[in-house]
């Protein structure tokens, strides 16, 4: 009796470890709303860097890399944008698949001075293309559930179609404007709804921008007659308020990386299509 006993729990613990969910930690705010829902039940979906931070230069603790040993996979913008999630991933001795968006989807890249532009997720089409890619890469990694992942890829990428070409239709009175932000986060947003980046005042997240940029910046913004200058939420507002107020043009924010105020996707770019409706009205 007491070997039957044994092997009924032997069993029931078996059904328990094959029945525990995927294990899936995506980089930041954006990627993880859009995988979350690709996911959906069938997977524990994790950021592994918190709203309102940026992934460009987050800092992970000891307990952020020990949570990334337990990760079945990792899911990445790529393209330089979080390379840092990598390294600590191998580091803590996971073995978790990483999947890398910007790496493999296939769209032309923009150059950021001597670097990749990484941020090709400001483009709802390609996040829409990267839907599908995700719900590919989780069933692949958990064939048990690849239906539903796929159909959880289809449905979110059918809506971030809509709101491509919702973006497209109503940012058209504006087509054509002038974008000056702080740095080279926008060039996929404006490739894909008309418009225009003009200037920067920091190449890289991180740096602060020299006198020198900031002088340039506002003859740019009288020469060519821009009509505002965009700050992040994820950097210190000074050197663009600086800027604006030199120039004479009002500032505002464009967020690239999600915000206590917009932390879903579709709510962060309408919040941004809203902005600069506003701003270059």
């Amino acid at each position: 009796m007491r070997r039957g006993a044994a092997a009924t729990a032997l069993l029931a613990a078996l059904s328990v470890a094959s029945a525990a969910p995927l294990k899936v930690t995506v980089s930041f705010q954006p990627l993880y709303d859009v995988v979350a829902r690709v996911a959906g039940d069938a997977a524990q979906v994790e950021r592994a860097v918190p709203v309102g931070a940026s992934p460009h230069s987050f800092d992970p603790t000891v307990r952020d890399i020990a949570r990334l040993k337990t990760a079945d996979v990792v899911i990445m913008a790529g393209l330089g944008a979080d390379d840092w999630l990598e390294w600590y991933v191998r580091a803590s001795g996971s073995r978790a698949a990483v999947v890398k968006l910007g790496d493999t989807l296939p769209f032309p890249r923009l150059r950021a001075g001597r670097a990749t532009d990484p941020h090709w997720w400001l483009d709802a089409g390609l996040m829409a293309q990267a839907a599908v890619a995700v719900g590919g890469a989780l069933a692949q990694a958990d064939p048990a559930h690849a239906a539903a992942y796929r159909l959880g890829a289809e449905q979110e990428a059918r809506c971030l179609t809509g709101l491509h070409a919702e973006l497209e239709r109503t940012l058209a009175p504006v087509r054509g404007g002038a974008l000056l932000t702080f740095h080279n986060a926008f060039g996929y947003f404006a490739r894909a709804y008309g418009l225009r980046v003009v200037g920067t005042l920091a190449p890289l997240q991180g740096l602060e921008p020299s006198a020198q940029t900031m002088a340039q910046a506002v003859k740019t913004i009288r020469v060519l007659g821009v009509k505002a200058v965009f700050a992040e939420p994820q950097l210190p507002a000074g050197p663009a308020r600086a800027v604006a107020a030199e120039a004479g043009v009002p500032l505002y924010v464009l967020d690239p990386e999600g915000s206590a105020q917009t932390p879903g996707y579709a709510e962060m770019m309408r919040r941004n299509r809203d902005t600069l409706l506003l701003a270059l009205k």
